[in-house]
């Protein structure tokens, strides 16, 4: 006599049993009935799930597009208590020794949604097999029965609810407010908020990589922020001019999903040009997670929305008497931040002094920006801007 049936759907942290449904027996199945599996992709944004009860639910987090499940049928007669009874100790890796048929794959559409439609009766083992970069771990796969008990009657249209551990993608940033020249130190920060974790679950590693470009040269020490707190961090730089960087958190296991963990490299501009910088986040955990996401580059757009971007040109001055082309030499001159010659001197190193062509000796680069130079032997005063320039 059949006392029970048992269906197994995900839930955040691993597969879970629903209750015996008593009244509900595999004789009263209509195996003339089609149906259906409806997953539902969400973020997950608590450690813990919930069972899962194959009808249509108000789901926590934000909808993940772009998920790729596949399903593939059991083996396995829904009509016979026994394949349920097989079914109540069937493990997701053992169900691959009993696939029935081929497969079919669909991808979830903005909604978080991906359906499986005139489906037959029986016991399907459910996949995720792709999904975006911002997905640290997969769900694990599981099996849905159609149709899934529901109290006394069958329910032949069964919504899943898997849950991903998603990471926000991380963002670079540049201060470069006391850069100048050539020589003057700039700072880069990566930003990553650190996603949500399963319960029992921790972080193995918090890491980053930065292929700086040409122009830049690393100054260490890299440093790192959790929650505006320092915390310490291993950084090499190898390769080429010591451009290549690699860092990671040294204690990842104490942190906490919603934490903010910044990086600060700081670097030296030392060659003029149009310098992009870009970094990638590796976030892994405990449980299998494992995710490398890269910040905005430049086809994203600028500011907050882009790769930082940092722009050298050159500057020269030519000095000629008044309505005539006959050059100045030994012209001084003084370059300044502002736009009206006070405060903020820049000091290049050498003179600004005019040679037989009434120019500098050659040009000099600074940053892209508004500048203003005054002549220290008259009264002449230019304000001016530094656009990139091409010319080395």
């Amino acid at each position: 006599m059949w006392c029970g049936c048992f269906s197994k759907l995900l839930v955040a942290g691993g597969l879970i049993f629903t209750q015996p449904a008593n009244a509900a027996a595999p004789g009263d199945i209509d195996t003339s009935q089609r149906g259906s599996i409806i997953v539902h992709k969400h973020k997950q944004q608590t450690p813990q799930g919930r069972p899962g009860t194959g009808q249509p639910e108000t789901p926590a987090g934000d909808a993940i597009a772009g998920v790729e499940f596949k399903i593939q049928k059991l083996n396995l007669d829904l009509t016979k208590n026994t394949d349920w009874m097989t079914l109540a100790t069937l493990t997701p890796d053992d169900a691959k020794n009993r696939l029935a048929r081929s497969e079919t794959t669909q991808t979830t559409d903005p909604n978080g949604e991906a359906r499986f439609d005139n489906l037959d009766i029986g016991a399907y083992l459910v996949t995720e097999t792709n999904a975006p970069d911002n997905v640290v771990k997969k769900a694990a796969p599981f099996i849905v029965t159609i149709p899934h008990p529901n109290g006394n009657a069958w329910n032949y249209n069964v919504h899943v609810y898997p849950k991903n551990t998603v990471s926000a993608k991380p963002s670079k940033t540049l201060d470069d407010t006391n850069a100048t020249k050539l020589g003057d130190k700039v700072t880069w920060t990566i930003t990553q908020v650190l996603p949500e974790l399963q319960q029992g679950e921790t972080f193995t590693e918090v890491s980053f990589t930065d292929q700086l470009q040409e122009g830049l040269e690393y100054v260490a020490p890299t440093t790192a922020q959790v929650n505006g707190t320092e915390v310490d961090v291993t950084t090499t730089s190898t390769g080429d001019g010591g451009r290549t960087l690699e860092g990671h958190l040294d204690n990842p296991e104490n942190l906490r999903g919603g934490e903010t963990v910044t990086f600060k490299i700081t670097t030296t501009v030392n060659k003029p040009g149009k310098i992009v910088n870009t970094a990638k986040v590796r976030i892994t955990t405990s449980g299998g997670g494992d995710t490398t996401q890269s910040t905005p580059d430049p086809g994203q757009g600028g500011g907050s929305g882009g790769a930082p971007t940092l722009i050298y040109g050159y500057f020269d001055i030519q000095k000629y008497v008044t309505g005539t082309m006959i050059a100045i030499s030994g012209a001084t001159f003084e370059f300044y931040k502002s736009t009206d010659c006070t405060g903020n001197k820049v000091d290049f190193g050498e003179s600004l002094v005019t040679v037989d062509t009434g120019k500098l000796v050659s040009a000099i680069p600074v940053k892209a920006g508004k500048y203003s130079i005054k002549e220290v032997t008259g009264s002449f005063l230019l304000v001016f801007y530094v656009l990139f320039s091409p010319f080395s």
